[in-house]
């Protein structure tokens, strides 16, 4: 294992990587894996890929693991990239693809972070963990958990789709449903942990999540034949994928593996935009906002953890930050499914209404190359789907 430390990102304050800890224990912010680069370099290379497994844990060199017999996986990562054959054509778009990421064991992105996490809990003889989640992160640690032998229990918004909700209660974790925002769930989760002396297996904060959503961009660079894209456009809420993604490029400048950055996109549902609120303000902090209703619950967050790491995330890849409204990400649910054949929830959805603003903006030039995620499969909400094809 390469990883060699834990760094708060705010004070600095340094702590070992075996320790089982999820937040800085002097100032309580977020914590930072950090690797020791010219170890990797000579541990291992590229070429060394050719021979590795088609999964996530291909990159196990780069992921804070000491043992592999600890791994816990369902065959998650190296989504499929598919080039669009229909879609793009409405904006001129030659060079447009969707990583379709819901091909994950449980239906979404999520089940990056939660094998990295869970293995690392599981390393360190976490014996029960806590996580808030509006859904997909929630049943996807609920899944993982329940293959390594960790007690979860997953805090929920009461407004959570039935569909995800069935799927945390399917894989035997203990649901939680809290009334309020979904600050009012995290609340309540961080409370329990308190209590209760639970690990706190937080999407949101732990970095360890982040740790597994990173290789979104190892796959991104290495299934583009190490060319990387020149955008990728997020649906963003919590932010792990966006900064996961930043990391994981960074690291891949680091060891000379790639020659650019792509330009990272943030994209917000109108109901709740504390990111683009901050963007547009010219702030390097975020601001907590009001929040109305929307359809895209996966991004409905007032004050995400990892906001300022997603401000640098745009700003420091030349991308931007933007807002769409529901009926717009609806439309675009309806139009990918008939015209490229992929189901996508509306929170995936997000993404592809804000492309459609960046190339009306010439923020995207049409012979440009794109990649979109499609996080999260259309059934993961059903009643929403029913809706619109009016059943």
């Amino acid at each position: 294992m390469f990883a060699d430390r834990l760094v708060c990102v705010r004070c600095g304050a340094v702590f070992d990587v075996q320790e089982k800890i999820w937040a800085c224990k002097d100032c309580g912010s977020l914590l930072d894996v950090k690797y020791n680069y010219e170890e990797v370099q000579k541990g291992f290379k590229k070429s060394d890929l050719l021979k590795k497994i088609s999964c996530l844990w291909r990159y196990k060199e780069l992921l804070p693991l000491q043992q592999t017999k600890n791994i816990c996986s369902l065959g998650e990562g190296w989504t499929y990239v598919q080039k669009s054959s229909n879609y793009g054509n409405m904006f001129g778009l030659k060079r447009l693809f969707f990583k379709l990421e819901y091909l994950n064991p449980t239906g979404s992105f999520k089940d990056r972070g939660s094998t990295v996490l869970v293995s690392k809990a599981k390393e360190l003889q976490v014996k029960s963990m806590i996580d808030d989640s509006s859904g997909n992160a929630g049943s996807s640690l609920a899944a993982y958990c329940a293959r390594a032998g960790i007690k979860s229990f997953i805090y929920v918004p009461a407004s959570a789709p039935a569909g995800k909700a069935t799927q945390v209660k399917m894989y035997g974790a203990k649901l939680v449903r809290i009334d309020g925002t979904r600050e009012d769930v995290a609340r309540a989760a961080r409370e329990a942990c308190r209590v209760e002396g639970r690990y706190y297996g937080s999407h949101n904060m732990n970095p360890y999540f982040l740790e597994g959503n990173k290789t979104f961009a190892y796959e991104v660079a290495e299934q583009m034949g190490w060319a990387v894209p020149d955008h990728i456009v997020f649906p963003v809420g919590g932010g792990t994928l966006i900064v996961g993604s930043w990391k994981g490029f960074d690291e891949l400048m680091k060891l000379g593996w790639i020659e650019k950055f792509p330009k990272l996109h943030c994209v917000q549902a109108e109901a709740c935009m504390p990111i683009v609120h901050a963007y547009q303000r010219g702030l390097d902090y975020i601001e907590e906002v009001e929040e109305s209703e929307t359809i895209a619950g996966g991004v409905r967050i007032r004050r995400p953890a990892r906001g300022e790491q997603v401000l640098n995330a745009v700003r420091e890849t030349g991308g931007t930050a933007l807002a769409v409204p529901d009926e717009e990400l609806l439309h675009h649910q309806k139009v990918l499914a008939r015209r490229e054949g992929i189901f996508a929830e509306p929170t995936s959805c997000v993404a592809l209404a804000g492309l459609a603003k960046l190339c009306e903006t010439k923020e995207i030039n049409h012979d440009e190359t794109v990649v979109v995620p499609i996080t999260g499969f259309g059934l993961k909400d059903v009643e929403t789907a029913k809706k619109q094809v009016g059943l």
